[in-house]
């Protein structure tokens, strides 16, 4: 027999469900906040919805949440899909680690740890830039299945900085300031954490990602600088177009990770991609949402 509910009835139950289906959709839109790993936040701020979620990671010292490039790259990906920026350790809104000296994987951990919290599983697109992209092989290869794919932001490769060590003459008498400032930085920031502003232990974390030897057939987008930045200011054009080219090819050498990796090259802009060419860095997130979506639907 059919039953005529009260009104009021009615109506209360059409509030509960407007309101339980506008809490879904922020739930779905929105999601940003300081998250406890166990004694200390972390801080994520995500926005859109979609598959894959992608998790940004910056470059030393960047702090994503309060970067405007980086704001400006998530609100674009977000009309597409889900897309979370995070702030490590002792960045913008996250609590620092107390550990005196971290690695990569301290960091990769963090992020793990932060995104399980938030209630979010992955696998995640994740992108990294400079060194938040040697955090990035990290992630994936101590946390594979929390992986659909990587994007490689102008991305510091794990032999980077022997490499162009190697490059540089014997030090000399008379030798230009380029020279002896670019050697002394290049040593420094692999002997001495306690020389960048996030205590990093650049030659550990080398190490860890170098543990990264494939991804399979997951989507690896790697996003290059222009051939035509030069690393260090000052040097003389033949050996500065020498550390180039040995970069560039450092950048192909990414491309081995997947048997499904692609490699795009600015025209113009160098290592500051997501603050001299956002739209260059948005079109290359963008590709890697659409090939991971591929690469789901075949399975």
């Amino acid at each position: 027999m059919l039953q005529i509910k009260p009104v009021k009835s009615i109506l209360g139950t059409f509030v509960l469900l407007a309101v339980a289906g506008i809490a879904q959709w922020m739930s779905a839109q929105t999601l940003n906040g300081k998250f406890d790993i166990g004694g200390r936040r972390i801080q994520l701020a995500c926005q859109g919805s979609g598959y894959p979620t992608v998790v940004i990671d910056a470059g030393l010292g960047t702090a994503p949440v309060e970067d405007s490039a980086w704001q400006k790259i998530a609100s674009k990906t977000a009309a597409v899909t889900r897309v979370c920026l995070y702030d490590r350790a002792g960045l913008g809104g996250s609590d620092p680690n107390p550990k005196p000296v971290i690695t990569s994987l301290d960091s990769a951990t963090d992020e793990a740890r932060a995104l399980k919290v938030a209630g979010l599983d992955g696998p995640f697109l994740v992108v990294g830039h400079s060194l938040g992209g040697l955090n990035a092989q990290v992630f994936a290869s101590f946390y594979p299945s929390k992986v659909a794919g990587l994007v490689l932001v102008s991305t510091t490769h794990p032999d980077q900085f022997n490499i162009w060590l190697s490059l540089l003459p014997p030090p000399a008498d008379g030798e230009s300031k380029a020279i002896t400032d670019g050697r002394r930085f290049m040593k420094t920031i692999q002997s001495n954490p306690l020389k960048n502003e996030e205590r990093l232990d650049i030659r550990q974390s080398e190490e860890e990602a170098r543990q990264l030897h494939t991804l399979g057939s997951k989507p690896v987008i790697v996003l290059t600088h222009s051939p035509k930045f030069r690393m260090v200011p000052g040097l003389a054009e033949p050996l500065a177009i020498k550390l180039e080219n040995a970069t560039q090819q450092m950048q192909k050498q990414f491309l081995k990770l997947s048997t499904n990796s692609k490699q795009r090259i600015a025209a113009t802009a160098g290592h500051e991609l997501p603050h001299e060419d956002p739209k260059f860095v948005i079109e290359g997130i963008l590709e890697g949402v659409r090939d991971v979506r591929a690469a789901s639907h075949d399975r």
